[in-house]
């Protein structure tokens, strides 16, 4: 029975760890569902979500930890194919505080996973302050009201621009 699961590894960034990291899990039969790797200096950091045979999780774990890098698995169980649509969500507007808060909170009250956030704030002299602006990838189910998000999340200030696009 194939399971998923979230394995997080950082550590001083060795040569081609990234290619080592997929050379075992696809040995052991698994396959990345997606990653995040970041380096910074000579360190390294990734989370990778990783499908792969159950009896074969104890056996990936230590290989990754064999690599001298810190490393944490977490099974999320079997396999699921639930409907669900990825889309992408891009706020914009002046930025005040609290901001991300309540655009998190209307998200949450509509059963939105957040898969990836990122936010910047700007300098803009023009407008007399800083812009806010975000990029969301989001997870919506099949009962997704598209037009109800939308009002939701203008209710949170009147200048905000939002982009909602598959």
């Amino acid at each position: 029975m194939n399971v998923q699961v979230m394995v997080t590894v950082s550590g001083s960034n060795q040569a081609d760890l990234i290619r080592v990291l997929s050379d075992k899990t696809h040995a052991l039969g698994g396959k990345w569902l997606n990653s995040k790797i970041s380096h910074i200096d000579s360190y390294v950091a990734g989370l990778i979500k990783i499908e792969i045979d159950a009896d074969n999780v104890e056996k990936l774990t230590a290989e990754f930890k064999a690599l001298d890098i810190n490393v944490e698995a977490v099974n999320l169980g079997r396999v699921t194919h639930e409907k669900s649509t990825p889309l992408d969500l891009c706020i914009d507007g002046k930025d005040r505080p609290g901001l991300v808060r309540h655009i998190t909170q209307v998200l949450s009250d509509n059963s939105i996973i957040v898969e990836n956030m990122e936010c910047n704030r700007l300098g803009v002299p023009a407008i007399g302050g800083t812009l806010f602006t975000s990029h969301f990838k989001i997870v919506v189910d099949e009962q997704f009201d598209k037009a109800g998000l939308v009002a939701s999340l203008q209710d949170i200030a009147e200048d905000l621009i939002i982009d909602l696009s598959a």
